[in-house]
């Protein structure tokens, strides 16, 4: 699922974004397994999946993993603390998640790079986490349909 979601990421994605509103799609596939599947699992796919962001992107390898394994992770504390029956609450809680690895990023990027401004940095990091966020009710619906997870104890299918 994460490859085919991240070649969708890497083709067509762009085609629907501007400067500062981009989704995307692994940051999703991230958030709904913190959100649904079993927490080794979940910390486990997040830092797969960020190392496949890094390959993909040709940044430092691990740096996306350490931050979608910190985003999931606070995903899985709050997500049986928190009554989820309605979907907006699926939805901020993606946004959250977006916002929390989108500031971490910004972050590193701004001390990596004296040219980066950390203004603009945070303007796309907001932008991606409202896009991709408005996004996850059809994707989790999706991911339901194709049983990404199965729901009997929540195993990874």
């Amino acid at each position: 699922m994460a490859a085919v979601l991240f070649l969708l990421q890497v083709t067509v994605a762009h085609r629907f974004s501007t400067e500062s509103l981009r989704f995307d799609l692994l940051y999703l596939l991230a958030a709904y397994l913190a959100l649904e599947a079993r927490p080794e699992a979940a910390l486990v796919c997040a830092c797969a999946i960020g190392i496949l962001r890094d390959l993909g992107s040709g940044g430092r390898l691990g740096a996306s993993a350490v931050v979608m394994v910190l985003g999931a992770a606070g995903l899985l504390v709050l997500r049986d603390r928190i009554y989820r029956e309605k979907i907006v609450t699926d939805v901020v809680l993606v946004f959250g998640f977006v916002l929390f690895c989108g500031t971490l990023r910004a972050g590193g990027v701004a001390l990596a790079s004296a040219s980066a401004g950390w203004f603009a940095l945070m303007q796309y990091a907001l932008g991606q986490a409202a896009l991709t966020a408005a996004l996850a009710p059809l994707f989790f619906r999706l991911f339901d349909r194709l049983r990404v997870v199965e729901r009997e104890g929540a195993l990874l299918a």
